[in-house]
């Protein structure tokens, strides 16, 4: 995670900041992060993804699910919100993240950027920019580090 300063903004934004290298083709772990069908196998329990510039995004992650034979433990379901900004297939999808059931979420971004490294391996960095406090960007920091893992296995397993 990182801190930066808002350009004319009195306010500090955090931001989260990941990378990781997958086992995997960029069109099989863009395919991952951006088909629902493929989304619902490591990361949310529902997912609504238009894959292009204005689609909506909604990835829903319910409280009793146990995917994997795994409690999740979360005390609520989530639902998380979005329109698309960015699609580049193969190479970056980026799109805004809200939580219309908690007031004090501020409108967030995630972007996900994929190169193709030696191997046919990729190359992913992850961005979730835009979270205003420190304890809900700490919470997004070890979620993302999970559901990272879980991309991981998920690609490596399906290649």
């Amino acid at each position: 995670m990182s801190t930066t300063e808002g350009k004319g903004q009195q306010e500090q934004t955090i931001e989260i900041r990941k990378s990781i290298v997958i086992d995997s083709s960029p069109e099989l772990v863009f395919k991952a992060i951006t088909d629902p069908n493929e989304l619902t196998n490591w990361f949310p329990d529902q997912a609504i993804l238009e894959p292009k510039v204005g689609g909506k995004m909604k990835f829903s992650f319910y409280k009793n699910s146990k995917r994997g034979n795994q409690d999740h433990g979360r005390d609520k379901d989530y639902f998380h919100e979005g329109t698309i900004t960015e699609f580049i297939p193969n190479k970056k999808i980026s799109y805004t993240w809200e939580d219309s059931y908690e007031p004090d979420f501020p409108r967030t971004v995630v972007t996900w950027e994929l190169e193709k490294i030696e191997n046919n391996k990729t190359s992913l960095k992850l961005l979730h920019t835009g979270f205003k406090a420190d304890e809900k960007a700490k919470q997004y920091d070890e979620g993302w580090s999970h559901f990272l893992n879980e991309l991981v296995k998920y690609c490596e397993k399906t290649k």
